[in-house]
């Protein structure tokens, strides 16, 4: 029994769907597995399937948005894609929310497996896609519009391969093979396919196959419209046998997430006579993909119904490519346990040494190293400079963390940190970063929206002194310059450190009318407002220091950031918060906050900023 067939077995149980009448949503290749498995165990068959739209073949399918009313169960038979089936058909049909029964347990919260697993996918796809195709004015491709591309290498490659992969060793095939691939999710080895063999993918074989990576990296990156990295990389032998039907032979879909797509290498010339792939389109006809030795089929595995072609003739050699959209160039050829299909999030974290920068008296956290220019239980003391050496070795920790730190210091000292923090980090490893959410203050600021800014609990003291300085406290421009830049004079005192002590002096944003703020605001750049509000202060001040004095918008602040050898993975704080739950008081000031999940690039060319 596959995966597919065992769940639905406890699905249909434990609803005794034996007693009621039911639908079966799909008309994929669990679909078909279901229905299968429904004929030869004498089990009570749906009243129909269903789908986005009526078909014919290879079964007789209803339109499922023609449904006026749902009055009956309806088991999804795609595992991976339950969420977004279900948000589908909820948005058409309100009657479909409490009808449909998922293959595995659901719920839309960050306890779900396969919740995270969508939601972090979606969000890194976007976030791939979005980098790309504005840098390269991407406008499509075959790929985007029809599912399948079919491309070619050269002649000595194919022929070098094929040489290397016929003598490769045999896999042993294990149920527990993937059982140290905890980051992947399985395919349960159910129905047993003695037409193929597994082969080792040797160091030898590895160079081969970066090879050809590196050949064709921007090739199919320009199909993907994204960078694109292998996540799994299998080399197949199948045996003598003309049409099998059995495991991928039969007509299926592989129920993967959307960015995660195959690429098959054929080593040896596919044809229908010597063996390939029948992909089937989406207007219902089929291709079988010909060629020489060295074609490739890059597709979209889990759109695209396919099945293998078995032969005869020869023992066809094949090479699996499992790829995802990534945020960068990576051919590294990654292999994984036999029944590890892909990696259920996009990310993984790192764990070692944690580092918080700036995380002030109080952060107090097991495992962690904090360092600060304050006095503190917890604290390392250290001084923030453009020439600060941190004290940890190269590539020594897992995660740098820093919350409402980084709009506090310089820009030099900032861009040092962020070098530096790249050079602690392992590779991997993780970079957490909480900021201001500056976009929603400038825009609460252009809106006149006070109730935004009630949320930084000024005191009515403060805004009298706002006052008293010719600084208007019922203006929201005035509260959001504040966010932006702030500062305060000798007279008031250190605003952190001389917490007990009666205020004179001044503590506020630079003392300038509204419509002079009004002005400033106009410019989109935050940072440049930042810039332009700072060297006000310098100008008009003597005896000062910055509250804030750095500010970005929100992809200002990514592009800085990954100028310096980061990826972005996440801005989603449900995601970040699952992924981090040892950051102490993570949902601090959340209302007010940005959240960016780095991850340092290994071998990269570092900017400067």
């Amino acid at each position: 029994m596959s995966q597919i067939t065992t769940r639905f077995e406890v699905v249909y149980r434990e609803n005794n769907l034996s007693d009621n009448d039911y639908y079966v949503y799909g008309s994929g290749g669990g679909s078909l597995d279901i229905l299968q498995f429904i004929e030869e165990n004498g089990l009570r068959a749906p009243i129909a399937v269903i789908d986005r739209e009526a078909k014919k073949t290879p079964i007789d399918v209803l339109n499922a948005y023609e449904l006026k009313n749902v009055d009956h169960p309806v088991v999804v038979s795609s595992i991976s894609f339950y969420g977004e089936i279900k948000h589908a058909l909820v948005k058409h049909n309100e009657q479909f929310k409490s009808k449909l029964i998922p293959l595995m347990p659901y719920s839309e919260n960050v306890t779900n497996r396969l919740y995270i697993s969508e939601s972090a996918w979606n969000e890194y796809q976007s976030l791939s896609e979005s980098a790309y195709r504005g840098i390269h004015n991407w406008n499509g491709s075959q790929l985007q519009n029809q599912g399948f591309y079919i491309s070619k290498s050269g002649e000595d490659f194919a022929h070098g391969f094929r040489l290397l992969c016929e003598k490769l060793p045999e896999q042993v095939q294990l149920i527990d093979s993937s059982q140290y691939d905890f980051d992947y999710f399985s395919n349960a080895l159910g129905e047993q396919n003695t037409d193929l063999k597994r082969l080792e993918v040797t160091p030898a074989a590895q160079l081969a196959i970066e090879d050809f990576l590196e050949k064709h990296y921007e090739e199919i990156a320009q199909q993907l419209g994204s960078h694109w990295k292998v996540v799994n990389c299998r080399i197949t032998k199948l045996a003598k046998v003309l049409n099998s039907n059995v495991g991928s032979n039969k007509l299926h879909l592989d129920n993967m997430p959307k960015p995660v797509k195959k690429i098959l290498l054929y080593i040896t010339p596919p044809s229908a006579d010597t063996g390939s792939t029948m992909i089937q389109l989406e207007d219902g006809s089929q291709i079988t993909v010909e060629g020489e030795a060295g074609t490739f089929l890059l597709f979209q595995n889990s759109r695209l119904q396919h099945r293998g072609l078995s032969t005869d003739k020869l023992n066809r050699l094949v090479c699996e490519l499992t790829i995802a959209t990534n945020q960068y160039k990576d051919t590294q050829v990654r292999t994984v346990g036999l029944v590890s299909e892909y990696p259920y999030k996009p990310w993984q974290r790192c764990g070692a040494y944690k580092v918080n920068l700036g995380g002030g008296a109080n952060f107090n956290g097991e495992n962690w190293i904090c360092y600060d220019e304050c006095d503190g239980a917890n604290i390392q003391p250290i001084s923030f400079t453009p020439k600060t050496i941190l004290p940890n070795l190269d590539n020594s920790c897992s995660l740098v963390y820093s919350s409402h730190f980084f709009e506090h210091i310089d820009h030099e000292t900032l861009t040092n940190l962020l070098t530096e923090s790249w050079r602690i980090l392992q590779p991997d490893g993780d970079l957490l970063i909480k900021i201001p959410d500056f976009d929603s203050a400038r825009t609460a600021g252009l809106n006149g929206n006070m109730q935004y800014f009630n949320q930084f609990s000024q005191s009515k003291e403060l805004l009298k002194n706002w006052q008293k300085h010719g600084v208007d406290p019922k203006c929201a421009l005035s509260h959001a310059a504040n966010v932006i830049t702030s500062f305060w004079n000798s007279d008031y005192g250190h605003l952190y450190k001389d917490q007990a002590s009666a205020r004179s002096g001044y503590c506020g944003p630079v003392r300038l009318t509204s419509e002079e703020y009004a002005e400033i605001f106009k410019i989109e750049s935050i940072n440049e407002i930042s810039k332009i509000l700072t060297q006000k202060v310098r100008d008009s001040e003597k005896d000062f220091q910055f509250n804030h004095q750095n500010a970005w918008t929100k992809l200002e602040f990514i592009n800085l950031v990954s100028s310096f050898g980061f990826e972005l993975v996440s801005t989603s704080y449900e995601l970040i918060e699952y992924a981090f739950p040892d950051v102490p008081d993570f949902e601090a000031h959340k209302p007010i906050s940005n959240y960016y999940y780095f991850k340092k690039i290994a071998n990269t060319n570092k900017g400067k900023s």
